[in-house]
């Protein structure tokens, strides 16, 4: 009878079971739109067998666990993918947004207003005496600079407005982690309890998934469901704890913002993602107002005069003292911010070195005041470690040092060693100073017996040689030529940005190359020129703000100019002469945007920042387009998996109904039975 009983609960065990199992293909089917659903399944398995009236009794089926069906090697290539896809949308929207300001190669972009301006000049040169003509010249540069003002601020609000965007972005993971950090606590509480958290594991993938999207974050699972999240090394989730990012300045006066951790003050590598797409976009710069890293043209130059002045040879240190106004006219009116520096040294050492600032009278008070020592053997070395030890230059400025000596390297007999020259050079480069050397041209390839000449100084870091052993008469020719040199140095610096994957900030350098050194060579032929009253010109173009070089935002016609007279057009007062009008409407077509890599005229260089332009947003668009073509296979290749399937649920949902109907049959088979055993077996008559 017993036997008969078991039988009955064996069935029961089946009918639960399959209504169990029924429940969760309806909980399936139910949450078939649901992100972020993860199909579930009951598994069902064999009760544990009992040994009943000398005989093994098999006891139905069980319900062993509800399981999530997913795959985790799937959910980390399709975060892999959305992370990258992330990062590319950033950059691709970035450069959508700076294409949409520069508004080429319509008809009303800054190339435009280029033209107008040298066509300006081009008429008037034919016309120097006009005031007709001259009015338009002074108009068609006010429509420059508004131009290129307008454009600046509309570039520096997309800066700011992509910083905003970095700020919520870090805010958000901020919002995902401290959601995930609570979800643990309920998993935990959950899975301790006995119970599948299978709807909790759901909100924390979605969740995970679109932290993704911002962040290379690593997940790390533990045995008890609880799970971390490390980004660059660093937990932002451990359990059930949490820790924020900050987003803070970048460099002192920066209001550019970076990624840090809270409570550690440490810059964190977020890896690809959205906030990196966005930092690039913005560009990995400073904010600072000024900063040369995100555009502002560097046109300083610390200049140091180096001057041997152990040769007592008559006319050695007159030719330089009585010519060197030629190379501060230069500097000055090629627009560059100076200082001035002496150090004279012999085969003592150095015996002068004074810092003169922008003082020029000072400074060459101070060059006059040289004479020789006569102590021979003038030793570079020293110099060397004079200009390299008391580092008396400004940050980050250009770093010029034109050494003046018809001696060799050591010019003391003794050859310099090749090791002594590569640390000289070694020394050198590691301060950014370019040497360049006026000297006797018997030592520019050898000095000394055995001795490398001046040439391995001067290529070794940047410099040029000169000949010191030019006619007096043509000394001013020469430091005019070196001053020229100075500023073309100059401009290699502003005019090449290397490769780089920042974006709006690598443009902004290339732009404000073009406006600065347009806006000093139309100025500086200003200068060479007479006006209509026969005066000294002055500046076409100035600085607002006169602490900062002339960029966008920072430019305009010089007040001075609103008197037409003022705009000059010749190189003499001489009736018809057009020099200085014809010189600058042909500066189009010079090759002033000189770099380390090419040598383009204003409007190839132009057209290359908007090729630039254009290619960056392309191949951005295209590879974010390729990467939501991945995103979607690997998404489609987890859902093959995880998603819910109505096919195959109502499959299932029909075969739980059969077994379970099967079992309420036995039920009722067994129920008949037992009715029949005990309630008629054994009954008789009367």
């Amino acid at each position: 009878m017993s036997i008969n009983f078991i039988g009955l609960n064996t069935a029961v065990s089946g009918m639960n079971s399959n209504q169990k199992s029924l429940e969760v293909t309806g909980h399936n089917i139910a949450n078939l739109s649901t992100l972020g659903f993860t199909r579930q399944q009951a598994v069902l398995q064999t009760a544990q067998i009992r040994y009943i009236a000398n005989s093994w009794v098999e006891m139905g089926a069980s319900v062993q666990e509800i399981r999530q069906i997913r795959h985790t090697f799937l959910d980390n290539i399709y975060r892999r993918e959305v992370n990258a896809l992330g990062y590319w949308e950033a950059r691709m929207t970035g450069v959508k947004d700076l294409e949409a300001i520069l508004g080429e190669p319509i008809l009303d972009g800054l190339q435009n207003a280029l033209n107008e301006f040298w066509n300006a000049w081009q008429e008037l040169a034919k016309q120097p005496d006009s005031l007709t003509v001259r009015a338009l010249v002074r108009q068609r540069g006010e429509a420059l600079v508004y131009h290129i003002n307008h454009m600046g601020s509309q570039i520096n609000k997309l800066q700011d407005d992509i910083n905003n965007e970095i700020i919520k972005r870090i805010e958000e993971v901020n919002e995902i982690t401290a959601k995930i950090a609570k979800l643990n606590v309920l998993i935990a509480s959950a899975e301790i309890a006995g119970n599948k958290a299978n709807d909790y594991y759901d909100q924390r993938n979605v969740l995970v998934d679109q932290l993704s999207r911002l962040v290379s974050a690593e997940v790390r699972e533990h045995p008890d469901g609880q799970m971390d999240i490390l980004v660059g090394g660093y937990y932002l989730v451990s359990k059930a704890q949490q820790t924020n990012l900050v987003p803070s300045q970048n460099a002192a006066l920066s209001h550019y913002v970076i990624p840090k951790v809270e409570g550690l003050d440490v810059q964190i590598n977020v890896g690809e993602g959205a906030i990196k797409g966005l930092m690039e976009a913005r560009g990995m710069v400073s904010g600072a107002k000024g900063s040369y890293d995100n555009g502002t043209p560097n046109t300083t130059a610390d200049i140091t005069i180096a001057v041997d002045v152990s040769n007592l040879t008559p006319g050695y240190l007159e030719n330089l003292q009585n010519n060197i106004e030629s190379y501060l006219y230069e500097i000055k009116t090629r627009g560059l911010d100076y200082n001035l520096r002496i150090v004279a040294y012999d085969g003592s050492g150095v015996v002068f070195n004074q810092n003169y600032g922008k003082d020029e009278t000072a400074f060459i008070a101070g060059l006059n005041g040289l004479s020789g020592t006569g102590v021979s053997g003038p030793d570079f070395g020293a110099l060397v470690t004079s200009l390299t030890g008391t580092t008396p230059f400004r940050e980050n400025a250009n770093r010029y040092v034109f050494v003046y000596t018809d001696q060799s390297i050591n010019g003391d007999g003794v050859a310099a060693t090749d090791d002594q020259v590569r640390e000289y050079i070694n020394r050198l480069k590691a301060n950014n100073i370019k040497v360049s050397v006026i000297t006797d041209p018997s030592v520019y390839e050898t000095g000394d017996p055995a001795e490398r000449g001046w040439n391995a100084i001067t290529q070794g870091t940047g410099g040029a040689l000169y000949d010191i052993t030019t006619d007096a008469a043509g000394y001013a020719e020469l430091l005019s030529r070196i001053g020229a040199d100075t500023e073309k140095d100059v401009n290699k610096v502003i005019a090449t940005v290397d490769e780089t994957l920042d974006i709006i900030s690598s443009v902004k350098k290339m732009l404000n190359a073009v406006i600065n050194i347009v806006a000093r060579e139309v100025n500086r032929l200003q200068l060479s020129g007479k006006n209509l009253r026969g005066e000294d010109g002055g500046v076409f173009f100035e600085p607002i703000e006169p602490n900062l070089p002339m960029e966008m935002g920072n430019i305009r016609v010089a007040l001075a100019m609103k008197d037409l007279n003022n705009i000059v057009a010749s190189a003499t007062d001489a009736n018809g002469d057009n020099r200085i009008a014809l010189e600058i409407a042909n500066l189009r077509n010079e090759n002033l945007m000189t770099s380390y890599t090419q040598v383009l005229s204003i409007d190839d260089y132009y057209q290359y920042i908007i090729l630039r332009v254009g290619n960056m947003g392309r191949d951005a668009e295209q590879i974010a387009m390729n990467q939501q073509t991945l995103v979607y296979a690997a998404d489609n290749d987890r859902q093959s998996i995880m998603g819910v399937s109505l096919d195959e649920e109502m499959s299932n949902m029909i075969k739980f109904k059969y077994a379970y109907n099967a079992a309420t049959k036995t039920i009722s088979v067994i129920n008949e039975m037992l009715d029949t055993l005990i309630n008629r077996t054994g009954i008789t008559g009367r």
